[in-house]
């Protein structure tokens, strides 16, 4: 009796809270904030939405509402479900018989329950736990990435708006460029290929800038997605800006390494290739000893009850499971090539991020600290010059025109550098962005 409860107590299915709490400590411990991916607040989104959105509430957006962390959380549910059945000994079997012949009857009754799973079925459970260890790992690992995607689409969508400002200088030149030379053509100062030159400056511009205000509607739409947002949800504002350059390079010296010991990825692969081990040892077991059952026996001849033990025990005779043991070793062999591809990739990608870093970050230092300057020193001489009559218009307007265009080679160079620092901290948490789930 005993033993019958603590089968049926150890049987259960794990709830939500007990199967997402140990991924929110973790989460929280990453993030450094407290994380609950299922809030008890069920306006807690509106209320975001309500405000202007900046980068770290629209991570807290996708955290609370995007459908494709749901699916990995769901994982969990199958993973915990799969942990019961292995945790249980299978239902009770009850054979009953009915025999009537020669003025006499017989009954029979006989209840085996199944007992391999108590001998041998250690392996299972820990091929179970082993899975709802990866299947944490995974939702984890998902959460991390999603916020960094979430991080980079943000400072995408502030680059695009800071875009779309630059163009519009640049067309408003172009475009200041072109009236004054209709001007002197119509009174005949100039010629008409200088004309069509500037013109066609100006309507280059122009599709520039329309350009860059579709980006925004993309950028914008690609952010959407990523939160789970719909209809009137995605009427949302944002504070949009790209951070501003740290005064040094980041040190990391140490990615590599930090990555690799921080992977949930790698955690994930691991605990899959515990579990294929222990799927192999199970099945080979289960070759030799397919089924074991003990149980009672009874039988009632002419109301005379007979009873005794009741032994089941499956013969391998026809069947030695040479599919599902050729299936275990298969996913075993599968389970440590994906674990060598991923710990390959994920150097990889720590070393390429690295690379990103610096690169955006030495070229972005580069432009604000001299060509900027050095473009705006032009232009205001070239001001004085203009001012002096020793320069025509058009010189200025190709001065603002240069500067414009130190302006888009600087944004998109700080645009790039955020979001490698984007990636760096979800790889230093534990997860790659570009992976998507």
């Amino acid at each position: 009796m005993r033993l019958a409860l603590v089968v049926a107590v150890t049987a259960c299915v794990p709830s939500q809270s007990e199967l997402r709490s140990p991924v929110d400590a973790e989460l929280s411990r990453r993030l450094g904030a407290p994380i609950e991916l299922a809030p008890a607040d069920p306006h807690a989104l509106d209320a975001l939405l309500a405000k202007p959105l900046d980068a770290d509430a629209a991570v807290r957006i996708a955290l609370l509402h995007s459908p494709r962390l749901r699916a990995a959380l769901d994982e969990l549910g199958i993973a915990g479900s799969e942990l019961a059945t292995a945790l249980a000994p299978g239902p009770m079997h009850v054979d009953v018989m009915f025999r009537h012949g020669g003025g006499a009857t017989e009954e029979e009754v006989e209840a085996i329950q199944p007992i391999l799973q108590f001998l041998v079925g250690g392996r299972a459970r820990a091929a179970a736990r082993a899975d709802l260890s990866a299947a944490r790992a995974k939702a984890a690992a998902t959460a991390i990435a999603l916020a960094a995607r979430v991080e980079i689409a943000f400072h995408d969508l502030a680059a695009a708006e800071q875009e779309v400002e630059l163009r519009r200088t640049a067309f408003d030149a172009a475009d200041t460029a072109a009236t004054i030379r209709e001007r002197m053509r119509a009174s005949g100062a100039t010629t008409e290929l200088a004309q069509a030159r500037d013109r066609d400056a100006r309507e280059q511009t122009r599709i520039d800038l329309a350009r860059a205000e579709a980006d925004v509607e993309a950028r914008r739409e690609a952010l959407n997605a990523l939160l789970g947002l719909s209809g009137d949800q995605t009427k949302w504002t944002a504070t949009a800006a790209l951070p501003e350059l740290p005064a040094a390079a980041p040190a990391l010296d140490d990615l590599e390494p930090a990555a690799v010991g921080a992977s949930f990825e790698l955690a994930a692969g691991r605990d899959r290739v515990t579990a294929a081990e222990s799927h192999v040892g199970d099945e080979q077991l289960r070759s030799f000893l397919p089924d074991l059952g003990v149980g009672l026996s009874l039988i009632d001849r002419d109301h005379e009850l007979e009873y005794g033990p009741a032994v089941r025990v499956g013969l391998p005779l026809l069947d030695w499971r040479s599919g599902p043991r050729a299936r275990a070793h298969a996913e075993l062999a599968r389970a440590d090539h994906e674990l060598e591809a991923v710990a390959v990739e994920l150097r990889a990608s720590a070393r390429a991020a690295r690379i990103a870093a610096l690169e955006a970050y030495q070229e972005a230092r580069r432009l604000h600290d001299v060509v900027l300057p050095l473009r705006q020193q032009i232009v205001d001489e070239t001001v004085l010059h203009y001012n002096a009559m020793d320069a025509d218009p058009f010189q200025l307007i190709v001065a603002r025109r240069e500067l414009a265009d130190a302006g888009h080679l600087y944004l998109d160079a700080l645009r790039r550098y955020a979001n490698a620092m984007a990636e760096v901290s979800a790889l230093r948490r534990g997860a790659r962005p570009e992976v998507n789930p």
